[in-house]
């Protein structure tokens, strides 16, 4: 653009972002003439712009009767190919078109419900999605904060229709979702008189398995309600502090005291007595849990002066009879010896689970004592049989009573209850303590969680067989054969061996005990781990790691790392990926076979890098073309102008989003950078012998190896430094 034009443009009223859109675009050799009129602000301008550079027909959307975030929606679907016609219209916002859009991409057409704001329609493409019906709650009015829980609760298997009210807002239907998700009578709670804070305070107690019934009243707020709770579940006697007349402040403060069996905080008008008979001083603590006797002279006191002494305090239990006896023996003057002392309650155990099945797995290959790794023995499922008991519960006890020494009872402390098993594929029976397995599968403890997962168990898989898909977990006790086609959402585990075979974890692991041998066409695939005694011949892919005994000629990649361990653990032949690091005993073979080995930076990784930086650049320019907005109607318009102008609060709404969206990519940037960070820190460890040919490729820098023992290679600089370890 000449000089001569950007005056033209300058002084026909177009703004200097404007004027770069368009020679942007002039510079582009593209037909500015659609989008350089001055009534498009820069960033309409530069949605139709892009869309050009994209090929795509901008004509649909080059309008001023479409805000920059409504192009934008439409350009997007023009990109993604959907049927844009469906929400290609002014009078929908953009942020109803978003959630349009993205459930055409998913095969949903919510146009018929465009009228809906935009939440509900989130929350309708979701349901759909999940192929779950929630039109009709929609259509008695519930908004979009209700219709998330209510959608959860159904995603879940929840009864949740019994309990559901309009006047409920959308927190307290999750409070209602939490406690049928863990099996509770929600129904003590589940009312419009409670609000959410109430409802959690109660949820939370009936999880600890504490009687609730004391404070389960909308009349105490939620504060006092999370005192009495608190008490409850540390086992201590809650009923000098639970009534109504009693701020959440004053509760506070009396069950701290009740915990520490401090009655100096409880009953703080209390002091320490002190009482004075001829020669003997009594005083008793605060806490009454000690008596002190102050003496002038031992050798003139009696045991019965002594003892009427500490009767008149009111001394009645703890007293120490050899303290006392060594008074009486004589030889203490102006002296102070403690005579008495309470005992304080204790608190009883604590309550427990006992369960029936192994807790923990050891999924470790074993290293045997001659140095070679047993992978037969990899613990990777236990299972359970629908109606196996699973777990039983025992409860908390009470713990000893104690006493001050004026002889008044320190009730004793019921140890803390478990909180309630959560998850799936179990029942709890109506003694509330004993679990059962609904279904036979996989049973996983996580904290407090149970899950049973669905298992197919099958003796061998083979062409005779046929393909196996399944959504859960698979087991095969025996071979898979050649040709045969194994996919499962969850693990796989083979306990003999492959061959020639395809087996794919879409959600989990592969976990093959006794090998594989690919015959050049075998393919293992996980999302997790992938582990096997060995590979041969085969490609695998892991999300994680790959672990094994030896690899011969095998392409090998790995998110995370490699390791080929035991004396025999060898990594020969082929080519293994590793984004983090490769652990193997040898590399290479005598016979110099062909070994490529890569650590460190790849393709998508750097792809990945390069889309969230562009990202970042563009919305960045988009919200300066935004702010430049922002101040111009500053200058032109006075407030209460501007303020009522729906242009100028549409910038203002857009300049908070656009903030939002460059915090959300900084944050993934950072989290690319730590990515990063660990590939360039890549490495490969050869414990034993490091063959020559082997090829190493680190970061971008490659390598061929000479012959070496116990080695560690790493990129440094614009080499591949080599170290002993």
């Amino acid at each position: 653009m000449t000089k001569e034009e950007q005056k033209f443009y300058l002084d026909s009223g177009f703004t200097l972002d404007q004027i770069n859109e368009i020679q942007e675009g002039l510079e582009l050799g593209l037909d500015t003439s659609v989008y350089a009129k001055k009534e498009f602000f820069a960033i309409q301008m530069r949605q139709i712009r892009l869309g050009q550079m994209e090929r795509l027909p901008v004509e649909v959307y080059a309008s001023t009767d479409y805000d920059w975030f409504q192009m934008e929606e439409i350009r997007s679907g023009l990109q993604d190919g959907v049927d844009i016609t469906l929400y290609a219209n002014p009078s929908i916002s953009y942020d109803r078109m978003r959630q349009i859009r993205l459930g055409l991409n998913s095969g949903v057409d919510l146009s018929k419900y465009k009228k809906q704001d935009a939440g509900v329609l989130r929350e309708l493409r979701k349901a759909l999605m999940s192929k779950i019906y929630i039109v009709e709650y929609i259509q008695q009015g519930y908004n979009a904060e209700q219709l998330e829980q209510i959608r959860i609760a159904l995603e879940k298997h929840l009864n949740i229709t019994p309990y559901l009210n309009k006047e409920l807002r959308g927190v307290s239907i999750h409070e209602i979702v939490e406690g049928l998700d863990k099996g509770l009578d929600v129904s003590c709670y589940a009312r419009i008189d409670f609000s959410w804070q109430q409802m959690r305070e109660i949820r939370l107690g009936m999880e600890n398995r504490i009687d609730v019934s004391c404070y389960a009243n909308p009349l105490y707020d939620w504060q006092q309600m999370h005192e009495i709770r608190l008490g409850l579940e540390n086992g201590i006697d809650i009923t000098p502090y639970y009534t109504l007349m009693y701020t959440a402040t004053d509760m506070r403060r009396m069950r701290l005291a009740l915990q520490e069996n401090n009655n100096s905080l409880l009953f703080s008008e209390e002091q320490a007595r002190f009482e004075t008979f001829q020669d003997i001083s009594v005083t008793v603590s605060s806490d009454e849990m000690e008596a002190f006797i102050y003496i002038k002279d031992s050798s003139r006191l009696t045991k019965a002066q002594i003892m009427s002494a500490l009767n008149f305090s009111g001394v009645k239990k703890g007293i120490m009879e050899p303290e006392i006896n060594k008074l009486l023996r004589g030889g203490f003057r102006d002296k102070t010896v403690r005579v008495a002392k309470g005992k304080a309650s204790t608190d009883g155990p604590d309550g427990w689970y006992e369960y029936f099945f192994k807790t923990e797995l050891d999924r470790q290959p074993k290293l045997l004592p001659d140095g070679s790794v047993d992978f037969s023995e990899i613990q990777w499922y236990e299972f359970v049989q629908a109606g196996q008991r699973i777990a039983v519960y025992h409860d908390a006890e009470m713990g000893e009573a104690g006493y001050t020494v004026t002889g008044r009872e320190l009730p004793p402390r019921k140890g803390r209850e478990r909180s309630v098993l959560i998850g799936n594929g179990f029942s709890l029976t109506e003694d509330d303590r004993t679990y059962i397995a609904d279904v036979s599968g996989r049973i996983i403890l996580d904290g407090n969680r149970i899950d049973i997962d669905k298992t197919l168990s099958i003796e061998e898989v083979s062409l005779a067989t046929g393909n196996i898909t399944f959504d859960g977990n698979i087991y095969v006790s025996g071979n898979v054969g050649v040709g045969a086609l194994i996919q499962a959402t969850g693990d796989v585990v083979v306990n003999g061996y492959v061959e020639s075979a395809t087996i794919e974890s879409s959600e989990g692991s592969v976990c093959i005990k006794q090998g594989v041998n690919g015959n050049a066409v075998g393919y293992i695939k996980a999302a997790v781990d992938v582990t096997g005694k060995f590979f041969e011949s085969c490609r695998v892919y892991a999300g994680n790691e790959i672990r094994a005994g030896y690899c011969l000629n095998c392409d090998l990649y790995s998110e995370n790392k490699i390791t080929i361990s035991g004396k025999n653990g060898q990594l020969a032949g082929g080519m293994a990926y590793a984004k983090i690091s490769i652990d193997v005993t040898s590399a290479g073979n005598r016979a110099g076979l062909a070994t490529m080995i890569r650590i460190g930076e790849n393709d998508e990784l750097s792809e990945r890098q390069d889309d969230v930086e562009q990202r970042i650049a563009e919305t960045n320019k988009q919200l300066e073309i935004l702010r430049n907005a922002y101040a111009d109607f500053h200058v032109k318009y006075p407030p209460e102008v501007r303020n009522t102008m729906e242009m100028y609060l549409k910038v203002e709404r857009a300049i908070f989003a656009k903030e939002k969206e460059v915090d959300a990519l900084m944050m993934h940037k950072f989290d690319m950078e730590k990515e990063i960070e660990a590939v360039r820190n890549a490495q490969a460890v050869v414990h034993d012998t490091l063959y020559e040919g082997t090829v190493f490729e680190i970061n971008g820098k490659r390598w061929t190896a000479k012959q070496a023992r116990n080695v560690r290679l790493k990129r440094v600089d614009a080499r591949v430094a080599v170290y002993r370890n």
